[in-house]
C-alpha cells in the first residue's frame, strides 16, 4: 500500500512537471513581440573571420559571440553578389541582381529602371508606421549620402574613418593599412555606436527600426594602436594557401582587379602578407568594439525586452586564400558572411547549418513584423526565415545562388558548392571533405548528377 502510493505521488509530481514544462514551452514559442523594435547592425566587408565561426584562431570578437550566443547563428549564410554595391542593393530589395540589373558600383539602388516603386525595406517600414533611424553605410552612396537620408526618417550622425596624409604601406590610398588614428573618438565608425547606443537608451511610443552600418574592416585598414597591439605581427597565422591550389580552377583571374587589390606574389615578394593580415584583424575587433558598444545602449535602455537584433555583412574578402586578395570572387572566402539574429522569444544559441542568403532579411523583416495596414510588397524573391525565428531548427532549404555578373554564378547547398562561368567552365567543391575548396571536382563523372541538380537554380 506504501508503496503504491508512493507511486501514486510520483506519477502525479512528473505528469505536474510535464505540463508546466510543455506550458513553458508553447509560451517561448510564441513569444517573439508583436511589432518589435528592429535593430540592424551592418558590416561592411567582414568575412567570415569571427569567433564563433572558427575560422581563424586568433580573431578577438567578444560581442559579436556573445550576441551569437544569445540567438541564432546562421553558419551557412551567403551573400548574392560579392561587391558592395550589388550586394546591398539586393539585401535591401529582396531581388537577386539578375532582377536588379546590379553588378557593378551602378545602377545604385535609386537609378535602377527594375527598382522604381519597388521601396527598400526601410522606407517600407517607414511607411508602414515605423519609426526609422539609419547612419553609416547601409546603401552603397558613392560620393554622397543623399539615398540613405532618403530612405530613413532620421539619420544618426556619423562621420568618415580619417586617414593619414602619408602612405603607410601601400602606395594605392584606398589599399593602405596601418595603426592610424590615436583615438577611437576619432573614428566615423565609433561616432556612429556612441550616437546609435544614445538613441537606444531612450524610450519610444511608436515601434522603431535603427540601423547602423560600419564601415571597417573595408579598406584601407586603418584603426588606431591598441587593435594592432592585439595581434604582435611576427606571430600572425596566416591561412593555408597550396602553391598549385589555382591549377585546376578555370579562371583564376577573376577578381584581381578589386579595388586594385594587391597581387599576392607582390604582397609575399615583399613579405607584406603578415602586416595586412594583421590590419585586417585589428579592424575587426575595432568594428566588433563598436559593435559591443551599440549592443551596450540596448541592454542600458527601455528597449530590449521588445528588440530583435539582426547583424549581417554585405559580403566576405580574401587573405591570400586562392592567392587573392580582397572580394569579387565566386568562392567560400567573398561569399560566405556572418548572419545573426537575437531578440526576445528566439532561442538563445542555435546554430543552423541549412544555407540561408541576405536576400532572405525583406521576407523575413515582413512576417516578423506583421503589421495590419502595411504597405503591400511584392516580387520579393527570398524566403523568410521566420521557422528558424520560431525554434524550427530542421526546417529544410533550397541552395543559395551567388552573382558575379549576369552569366557567371555560385550556387551553395548545405555540403556543396557549384560555379558555373560565362564561357560554360566549372568548378565543384565537396565540404563535407574539402571545406577550404582546395580540388575542384567538376570533372569527375561521379557528381554529374549533383552538378546538374544546382545548375537547375541558375536556369
Amino acid at each position: 500500500m506504501a508503496n503504491s502510493f508512493k507511486l501514486t505521488i510520483l506519477t502525479t509530481v512528473i505528469f505536474v512537471f510535464t505540463v508546466v514544462c510543455f506550458q513553458c514551452r508553447v509560451i517561448a514559442e510564441v513569444s517573439i513581440p508583436s511589432q518589435p523594435n528592429i535593430l540592424v547592425i551592418a558590416i561592411d566587408d567582414l568575412n567570415d573571420w569571427i569567433g564563433c565561426l572558427h575560422e581563424h584562431p586568433q580573431v578577438k570578437t567578444p560581442h559579436l559571440d556573445r550576441l551569437a550566443s544569445q540567438g541564432i547563428l546562421f553558419e551557412n549564410a551567403h551573400v548574392q553578389a560579392t561587391f558592395c554595391a550589388p550586394s546591398r542593393t539586393s539585401l535591401l530589395s529582396g531581388k537577386m541582381p539578375k532582377t536588379t540589373g546590379c553588378f557593378e558600383f551602378t545602377p545604385r539602388y535609386d537609378q535602377a529602371d527594375s527598382l522604381k516603386g519597388h521601396d527598400p525595406w526601410p522606407m517600407w517600414l517607414g511607411k508602414s508606421g515605423y519609426k526609422t533611424y539609419g547612419g553609416g553605410k547601409i546603401f552603397h552612396e558613392g560620393t554622397g549620402t543623399g539615398w540613405t537620408a532618403q530612405s530613413f526618417q532620421n539619420v544618426i550622425p556619423s562621420g568618415p574613418n580619417p586617414r593619414p596624409e602619408e602612405i603607410q604601406h601601400w602606395p594605392v590610398r584606398v589599399w593602405d593599412w596601418g595603426a592610424f588614428p590615436d583615438s577611437e573618438a576619432e573614428m566615423g565608425d565609433f561616432k556612429l555606436a556612441q550616437n546609435t547606443r544614445k538613441l537606444l537608451e531612450k524610450k519610444y511610443e511608436d515601434p522603431f527600426l535603427m540601423v547602423a552600418g560600419f564601415r571597417r574592416p573595408h579598406v584601407p585598414l586603418h584603426v588606431p594602436e591598441r587593435w594592432f597591439a592585439m595581434y604582435p605581427e611576427e606571430s600572425i597565422v596566416l591561412p593555408e594557401i597550396p602553391a598549385d591550389d589555382l591549377d585546376d580552377v578555370p579562371h583564376p583571374e577573376v577578381g584581381l582587379t578589386s579595388h586594385r587589390a594587391p597581387e599576392h606574389a607582390d604582397l609575399v615578394e615583399k613579405k607584406l602578407q603578415r602586416s595586412l593580415t594583421q590590419a585586417y584583424l585589428a579592424s575587426i575587433s575595432f568594428v566588433d568594439h563598436c559593435v559591443g558598444e551599440v549592443l551596450q545602449g540596448l541592454e542600458a535602455g527601455p528597449n530590449q525586452k521588445n528588440t530583435i537584433v539582426i547583424l549581417w555583412s554585405d559580403h566576405g574578402f580574401h587573405l591570400g586564400e586562392k592567392q587573392h586578395w580582397a572580394k569579387r570572387t565566386l568562392w567560400e572566402e567573398t561569399t560566405r558572411i556572418p548572419l545573426i539574429i537575437a531578440g526576445p522569444g528566439i532561442e538563445a544559441g542555435q546554430r543552423i547549418q541549412e544555407p540561408v542568403g541576405l536576400i532572405d532579411l525583406y521576407p523575413t523583416l515582413v512576417e516578423l513584423v506583421e503589421l495590419v495596414g502595411s504597405v503591400p510588397i511584392a516580387g520579393l524573391e527570398g524566403h523568410s526565415l521566420m521557422p528558424f525565428l520560431k525554434g524550427e531548427t530542421e526546417h529544410k532549404r533550397q541552395p543559395v545562388v551567388t552573382s558575379l555578373s549576369a552569366n557567371d554564378h555560385a550556387v551553395r547547398s548545405r555540403d556543396f558548392r557549384y560555379i558555373r562561368y560565362a564561357d560554360g567552365s566549372e568548378e565543384f567543391y565537396d565540404h563535407r571533405t574539402d571545406p577550404n575548396e582546395f580540388t575542384n571536382l567538376a570533372g569527375n563523372p561521379k557528381y554529374n548528377k549533383l552538378k546538374q541538380e544546382l545548375a537547375e537554380y541558375l536556369d
